[in-house]
């Protein structure tokens, strides 16, 4: 029997989903409900606007970044975004490189039609 691990940040109340959210190697099969702009708080207190995927399932929504909507774009072979409602993609958490130094951070991935949630 494995013993749960709770990611340090998980104790505060993050409004979207990130890469302390999955555990090493996890992988989550979520559906793209929307996708639309919205003002997000940064931790410096500043409001920016991102663009932001909800989900069908009962999760956190996610800031989607350039690499990620490029992903999805290549995958499903559409850059528009209203054609990504009802998609499903594989969420994980990878180490890349960024603002000089490697960090986790959530990479959206395809996955098989035969895969289930």
């Amino acid at each position: 029997m494995s013993e749960k691990l709770t990611h340090w940040k998980q104790e505060f109340n993050y409004d979207y989903l990130g890469s302390y959210s999955l555990l090493p190697s996890e992988e989550k099969i979520l559906t793209i409900k929307e996708t639309k702009k919205v003002n997000v708080k940064g931790a410096d207190g500043k409001n920016q606007e991102c663009f932001v995927a909800y989900f069908s399932e009962n999760e956190k929504p996610m800031i989607l970044n350039k690499t990620n909507c490029k992903t999805i774009s290549k995958i499903y072979d559409s850059p528009y975004i209203e054609q990504w409602k009802g998609i499903r993609v594989v969420v994980v958490a990878e180490k890349v490189k960024a603002f000089g130094e490697v960090v986790e951070a959530l990479r959206v991935k395809n996955i098989n039609s035969d895969c289930t949630a």
